[in-house]
């Protein structure tokens, strides 16, 4: 819809940066502040102006610094859109791809900033249904921003939503009932994990329903199965975030949270997750950290015996 060179009202578009189901989005210029901004555009430009707002206003009422900030909707020349925080980086899926599977470190910290995000959005009463690797944003300062509210919607007065939408690899069974709930959200952040750590998300084919008879029969491979490195009561919280019934699975973010928190707490690492962000956004030309396999505690680089659990590196 928009070109490279193109001015709309104060913006310069500079590049495309992709496009999906619902919109197109653009790196743009707003040149009367200097500040690259994201511009999204959605591809149904004839529906009705109230329609078209139901996604920014959605937006607008949540303020975390793990969720993309959207500055304001502007309608010039005909054409609606929304201007959006910019975020340089990579998505998380990209890094998922390069890398085929995260450092379980760096997979905690992103796993408890969108749990933290959900969470809030979740108090506001908002459900994301199509949380996946490509709507999270990983910025340069490596810390999560969650992206893409389209398919987002109020959960107030009534059970569920119950429209069906969603990404099959990530949606929870009864999302293909059009029957999401907060637990919805939760299933997939649980799908998210589980790729960080194996390359691939718990349940895949081509057959969307074949998806969720095989998460309806527990065809779910255990994460430690799966990948070694990841300790029982770690597996325990993230298979509990992946049963198939929502009488089985934590119902709410919050207990995710504290039993993650419980988690890092039994293995002497409480302040695990706030430590490793800080030294991973610290920006000198000090050795990159190193931490012992087995307790997780920081040990000088290049060490083959950790010197507070003696465990072989």
């Amino acid at each position: 819809m928009f070109f490279k060179g193109q001015r709309i009202g104060k913006y310069e578009i500079m590049e495309a940066l992709g496009s999906g189901g619902f919109g197109a989005v653009y790196l743009a210029l707003d040149t009367w502040l200097a500040q690259e901004v994201a511009l999204k555009v959605p591809h149904q430009q004839t529906e009705e102006f109230f329609h078209l707002l139901k996604e920014p206003r959605l937006q607008a009422s949540l303020d975390h610094p793990n969720i993309v900030r959207l500055y304001t909707v502007e309608k010039i020349d005909g054409v609606f859109f929304m201007v959006m925080e910019y975020v340089k980086g990579e998505t998380l899926d990209a890094m998922i791809r390069r890398k085929n599977a995260l450092p379980l470190y760096k997979a905690l910290l992103y796993f408890e900033e969108v749990l933290r995000a959900v969470a809030h959005a979740h108090a506001s009463s908002i459900i994301h249904r199509d949380l996946r690797p490509t709507n999270i944003m990983i910025n340069d300062r490596d810390s999560v921003k969650i992206t893409d509210f389209g398919t987002s919607t109020w959960l107030e007065g009534q059970p569920y939503a119950s429209t069906r939408i969603g990404s099959p690899p990530y949606m929870a069974p009864e999302q293909f009932d059009g029957k999401a709930t907060y637990a919805s959200d939760i299933y997939s952040i649980g799908c998210i994990f589980y790729e960080m750590m194996t390359g691939l998300p718990p349940l895949l084919d081509a057959n969307p329903y074949k998806i969720k008879e095989m998460a309806l029969h527990n065809q779910i491979k255990p994460l430690g199965a799966v990948n070694t490195e990841v300790p029982p009561e770690l597996e325990r919280i993230v298979m509990k975030m992946l049963e198939p019934t929502q009488e089985r699975r934590y119902r709410e973010v919050k207990e995710v949270l504290y039993h993650l928190k419980v988690y890092l707490g039994d293995n002497d690492r409480a302040d695990y997750i706030d430590e490793i962000r800080q030294r991973i956004k610290q920006k000198d030309s000090r050795l990159p950290s190193v931490f012992c396999w087995n307790c997780r505690r920081s040990i000088p680089p290049f060490s083959t015996v950790c010197p507070f659990c003696r465990t072989e590196q």
